[in-house]
């Protein structure tokens, strides 16, 4: 902390938290009832999955491994594991809640990949939570008030920032204060080595705009560190699951959102705070990650049934 900072004069003692911006995402999240010969066969997708059975049995298989789960039974999976689904009993229907989701905080990331659990059964504090979060989640998709865009918009959302801090409160019961600190099979040094390459990625989407160039490109990153492309990315995604090019345009992404929240700053200006020389070529970027134009996703964010958190 410097001694010209403002408030620091005749401080005696004081500490700075950590800057926190994250991002949660939920992706084709359903209730679904169905009839005895129901099923879904094996696949695999790259977003996390919470299932929920809200009536009847269904059985579910994970990582080769069986599982039934009964009526208030969660079942939580990771991404790149395969996992199929039916009916667990012949002669009854049953009603399931499923949500898919991402999340870009890289330390959640990496704690919720090293949990082995699938089946979240027990009645722990934290399991409670996450079930009445959950719960409170659901009851915002079903129960939505016909023509109040607004209100179900604010409903879910505060439904889902629950969910986030009970998956946070549940992953915390689940990680020891003490023991391995990475993956098996993992080493400290591709740790290190992957928090490295973390802190130049997100450097370099905020010094764009006094670089005047779009760095973070895993060629230059790994030069500064004196490793192979390759091994950084290998490096990055054994940590964390994700590439460090997804993590670079998440990060972009989320930072050309909150600039555009600020009517004061032309769409010219945020592409060069993001280090882009081109405007157009920014423009056509956004649109392809977000299905809108700069000024049409400014233009929705403003209006009362517009929808900027996705």
């Amino acid at each position: 902390m410097s001694i010209n900072e403002p408030g620091t004069l005749h401080s005696l003692d004081g500490r700075m938290s950590p800057d926190i911006q994250t991002a949660f995402h939920v992706y084709a999240a359903h209730w679904r009832k169905v009839d005895p010969k129901w099923s879904y066969p094996e696949h695999t997708h790259p977003m996390f999955e919470i299932n929920v059975v809200l009536e009847g049995r269904q059985q579910m298989l994970v990582g080769n491994k069986a599982y039934t789960q009964a009526a208030g039974e969660i079942v939580f999976i990771r991404p790149g594991v395969p996992h199929s689904s039916l009916v667990a009993d012949p002669e009854h229907e049953m009603t399931y809640y499923c949500m898919h989701f991402d999340i870009n905080d890289l330390a959640l990331r990496r704690a919720l990949l090293k949990l082995d659990v699938v089946s979240l059964r027990g009645d722990t504090p934290e399991k409670q939570a996450f079930r009445r979060a959950l719960d409170h989640v659901i009851r915002a998709a079903i129960l939505t008030e016909s023509g109040n865009v607004q209100r179900n918009r604010l409903v879910t959302l505060q439904a889902s920032l629950q969910l986030f801090a009970a998956l946070s409160g549940w992953v915390l019961a689940e990680t020891p204060d003490a023991g391995p600190s990475v993956l098996a099979g993992v080493t400290e040094n591709t740790v290190a080595l992957a928090h490295a390459v973390e802190g130049l990625l997100q450097e370099s989407v905020f010094t764009a705009a006094a670089t005047q160039s779009r760095g973070g490109w895993i060629e230059e990153i790994a030069a500064r560190l004196g490793y192979t492309p390759n091994h950084c990315n290998r490096a990055f995604r054994q940590i964390y699951g994700m590439s460090p090019r997804q993590y670079l345009s998440d990060l972009t992404i989320r930072h050309a959102k909150l600039l555009l929240l600020d009517n004061t700053l032309s769409v010219d200006t945020i592409a060069h705070r993001l280090g882009y020389r081109d405007v157009s070529h920014f423009s056509k970027q956004f649109k392809r990650w977000t299905g809108l134009p700069p000024m049409g996703y400014r233009r929705n964010a403003e209006e009362p049934s517009g929808s900027f958190l996705g």
